[in-house]
């Protein structure tokens, strides 16, 4: 008997005291057949005392379709000033990490219910949110852990975090490449009170659509969805900037936070 089957029997059988079920019967999670391009899993890191760009641009940590890519965020955006919008790379994961991850589901129990929160972490302010979503013919289902790492007495959080080191571990040992979307969201913001000595560039406006066209947000920030050539040409243009960068837009100053969105993922 292996120490891993142990261990998640042990895990097991503290979840089943914890965790409820939407459904009367337990739901074996499954990869879906026959759509290799769809995304089966997701991990993310939401909220926390952050500032309002990086939320804009947050992507999320691993990203794994049902033939085993994964995409998850270069480490450039850990350097400051960031990027004006996350580059993002690809890898591949084998047939037996990919059935780890749908073993680390079924141990969460996640094909049984819909959305579920676990906020149990105590003298815990200001932390983010690990949220784990799986995808299956009956859409989203949704876990979500406050303060992942700190003790809150549920034993989901180990699952979630052997999930993490699998994905980092293929993440370390696989060749990566550069993964392009075919859509992607920008935010844009009045630069008039940004501190003139933080920018680092000033350039023209690089849109063919004026900061009046696009959708008013949170934050006095505005939204715009592009796709296709739009998104292509506008991921040149920002690759080399940054998020401290001006863009003048007859004669008014702007911020711009970009990120990609991932198939599964909605626009603004």
């Amino acid at each position: 008997m292996s120490m891993r089957f142990l261990v998640v029997m042990m895990l097991m059988a503290l979840v089943v005291g914890a965790c409820g079920s939407d459904a009367g019967e337990e739901v074996e999670p499954t990869v879906p057949q026959g759509t290799p391009g769809s995304v089966i899993l997701e991990i993310s890191d939401e909220g926390g005392f952050v500032p309002v760009e990086f939320n804009l641009q947050r992507v999320p940590r691993f990203t794994v379709f049902a033939d085993g890519t994964v995409v998850a965020p270069e480490g450039e955006q850990f350097r400051f000033p960031g990027p004006a919008i996350p580059r993002l790379k690809a890898f591949r994961i084998d047939e037996a990490t990919l059935d780890d991850l749908i073993t680390f589901v079924t141990d969460l129990g996640l094909a049984d219910i819909q959305s579920q929160d676990i906020n149990n972490a105590t003298n815990v302010a200001d932390a983010s949110t690990t949220v784990v979503r799986y995808f299956d013919g009956g859409g989203e289902h949704r876990l979500s852990i406050y303060a992942l790492g700190f003790e809150s007495g549920d034993a989901r959080e180990a699952i979630v975090s052997s999930m993490l080191s699998t994905l980092e571990r293929a993440s370390q040992s696989s060749r990566a490449t550069g993964w392009q979307a075919d859509r992607i969201v920008v935010h844009a913001q009045s630069a008039a009170n940004f501190d003139p000595e933080a920018q680092t560039t000033s350039r023209p406006w690089p849109f063919d659509f004026s900061p009046d066209d696009m959708t008013a947000e949170f934050a006095g920030t505005t939204c715009r969805t592009l796709e296709g050539d739009a998104a292509t040409t506008a991921v040149a243009e920002l690759e080399s900037a940054d998020a401290l960068t001006i863009w003048n837009a007859d004669g008014d100053e702007f911020r711009i936070f970009a990120r990609p969105l991932l198939p599964h993922q909605d626009g603004c």
